[in-house]
């Protein structure tokens, strides 16, 4: 695992108590009072009227600064977000990393939460494959593992401003697009673009082929056009039109950036999932 920088900005792992960084930032809020407080307040009575799941300082803070603090925005985002997770409760199961699907999963891919965030307070999380084959790929533990890991950052960093998604494609196919089937993209699309508690989420795909074209025509009746037009396709392994967006301080030296290789960030994360497994546990069904 790659010795921390001081630049770096991960967040430990939260483990409740008085330095959980929810319920700091909640305290915060608390001491200046105002009207971020009130929506707050505003906030936790409505869940509880509602019956909805108790909700934690850290959630609450989570759903409203996603929202800017905008009182019905922030209950129908809290809505959305339990209900869609309701809905496709086979994606929010098995958050264990000790698993044997879990572990097998992280074989194939890689997948890493970068140690910087970007200037404009987003958090990049890139991801890859270990090879081509596509025996052992399997969407929906894909999908589960990609979870996680925006929990894992929506967990200790309640007030990040945005996800940035990278998807290196070097080694994919459009036999890993064949593998997806229709249920859970359309389960996975329903949480991200409804219910995902974050201002502004983008995405890119890097080191495309020509599959690429025939694999976004199959998916693009899922979802709404304006997240589509988040969705940058770059080809060729020049990445500088990624650089331009993406700041090279927050992306792996495979693509071009400052931070270690991805395969090293990828065990960095993969023992920051494991050292949340209570974490996930406590909150999940």
């Amino acid at each position: 695992m790659p010795a921390a920088h001081e630049d770096w900005d991960l967040p430990a792992v939260p483990r409740g108590g008085d330095d959980d960084p929810g319920r700091a930032a909640r305290r915060v809020l608390a001491d200046r009072g105002g009207p971020r407080e009130q929506v707050l307040q505003a906030l936790a009575e409505w869940v509880r009227e509602k019956k909805l799941p108790e909700t934690s300082d850290g959630a609450l803070v989570k759903f409203a600064h996603s929202c800017d603090y905008d009182l019905e925005r922030s209950k129908k985002c809290v809505k959305s977000f339990y209900s869609t997770r309701a809905q496709a409760a086979d994606l929010f199961s098995g958050w264990d990393t000790d698993l044997p699907n879990i572990r097998s999963i992280l074989d194939v891919i890689i997948i890493a939460i970068m140690p910087r965030k970007t200037p404009d307070n987003y958090r990049v999380v890139v991801n890859s494959l270990h090879t081509p084959e596509t025996d052992a790929y399997v969407f929906v533990d894909v999908c589960r593992v990609l979870l996680m890991v925006m929990e894992s950052v929506f967990l200790s960093e309640p007030t990040v401003d945005g996800l940035v998604v990278v998807h290196d494609m070097g080694k994919a196919s459009f036999a890993h697009f064949m593998k997806f089937g229709w249920a859970v993209p359309k389960k996975l699309t329903a949480y991200t673009q409804e219910a995902l508690p974050l201002k502004q989420q983008t995405m890119h795909l890097v080191n495309c082929s020509g599959f690429i074209d025939k694999g976004l025509r199959l998916m693009s009746h899922i979802g709404r056009k304006e997240d589509w037009e988040r969705l940058s396709v770059h080809r060729g392994d020049d990445h500088t039109e990624l650089h331009r967006r993406v700041p090279p301080d927050c992306l792996p030296s495979d693509l071009g950036g400052t931070l270690p290789p991805l395969a090293e960030l990828h065990d960095m994360t993969v023992r920051r999932l494991a050292a949340f497994k209570d974490v996930f546990h406590r909150l999940l069904p």
